[in-house]
């Protein structure tokens, strides 16, 4: 079966440069999971290595778009699934790495589910089925259409429940069937995912401000400026991340320069934040702290010596 590393962790958290020196002990094909490093001219915002680091250690999924090309996780979870089948097709293993969790969720899941929009119209019929009837009839009315789709939530999971009856509405098919076939497409490979998890918050927090500040001498500002003069008039679906979202509201004159820079410190943590409890709750994954890198390598190394 096919191997494949994930090393997954919150923002600040030293992930790039565990992949490179990973890369470099086993010759593994680094592909990055990250939303920005997508687009080129989008640099130092996004941590994204430097030329002479990426020519050593190529990434795959890295400067792969214009910066005003739209993208969508769909398409992002095709594009993976062909590089790795490529790297596999060369006897080399993928080492997947980045903090773009719901990239991470839809590989894991096998996907997204095909289902149709749900519209206006359904909602408003949605709206007055949950004025007429009661919870449990809803329950009830669902259970005997799709079981497999409401078994494991609960009676009184409003949110949940309409979610299905929006989805069963809108659809031909049951919306379980659409999820079963996103499990039929789950790719048959055997996964090794690591958590990159750093012991203490504060830790995290200086790491976090470190580097903004590197960002800063480096030039993030300039680079928002020269994205903006090249694509007037144009939306750049990478700038509404963190860090190019405040530097942009900067430079509209909305906010001053320390408000910009307190904004990008506190945005960073919750970001960091949502990682780390979206990695806390992952099954078949360990956590590790970036000071554990001789534990990290030993523990690769059995993965890969391993022939089950």
């Amino acid at each position: 079966m096919s191997k494949i590393i994930s090393l997954m962790g919150p923002t600040s958290s030293g992930k790039t440069d565990l992949a490179i020196r990973l890369s470099e002990e086993f010759d593994l094909h680094i592909i990055s999971v990250d939303s920005v490093m997508l687009y080129k001219e989008f640099n130092i915002g996004s941590a994204k290595p430097d030329e002479k680091t990426l020519l050593k250690f190529p990434h795959k999924m890295v400067d792969i778009l214009e910066p005003n090309e739209k993208y969508s996780v769909a398409k992002f979870y095709k594009d993976l699934t062909l590089n790795i089948k490529k790297i596999h097709n060369s006897q080399k293993i993928p080492l997947l790495v980045g903090g773009s969790m719901m990239y991470f969720k839809t590989f894991f899941l096998g996907g997204l589910s095909e289902l149709n929009e749900v519209s206006a119209e359904t909602k408003l019929y949605a709206d007055k089925m949950f004025s007429e009837f009661s919870l449990s009839y809803i329950y009830n009315y669902l259970y005997n259409i799709d079981r497999e789709a409401v078994k494991k939530i609960h009676p009184n999971d409003k949110y949940r429940l309409r979610r299905v009856l929006e989805n069963l509405l809108s659809n031909d098919n049951k919306p379980s069937m659409a999820l079963n076939q996103c499990s039929k497409n789950v790719q048959s490979y055997n996964n090794l995912n690591m958590s990159i998890i750093p012991v203490e918050r504060a830790l995290l927090h200086n790491q976090i401000k470190i580097r903004l500040n590197n960002m800063l001498d480096n030039g993030l500002v300039a680079e928002v400026t020269q994205l903006l003069e090249k694509y007037k008039a144009t939306k750049l679906p990478a700038m509404s991340a963190v860090g190019y979202k405040q530097v942009n509201e900067y430079l509209n004159g909305d906010i001053n320069l320390e408000d910009m820079k307190s904004n990008i410190l506190a945005a960073t943590r919750q970001l960091a934040k949502r990682q780390i409890t979206w990695l806390r709750h992952l099954d078949s994954t360990t956590v590790y702290s970036f000071l554990d890198y001789d534990n990290i390598i030993k523990r690769v190394k059995f993965f890969l010596a391993d022939t089950k």
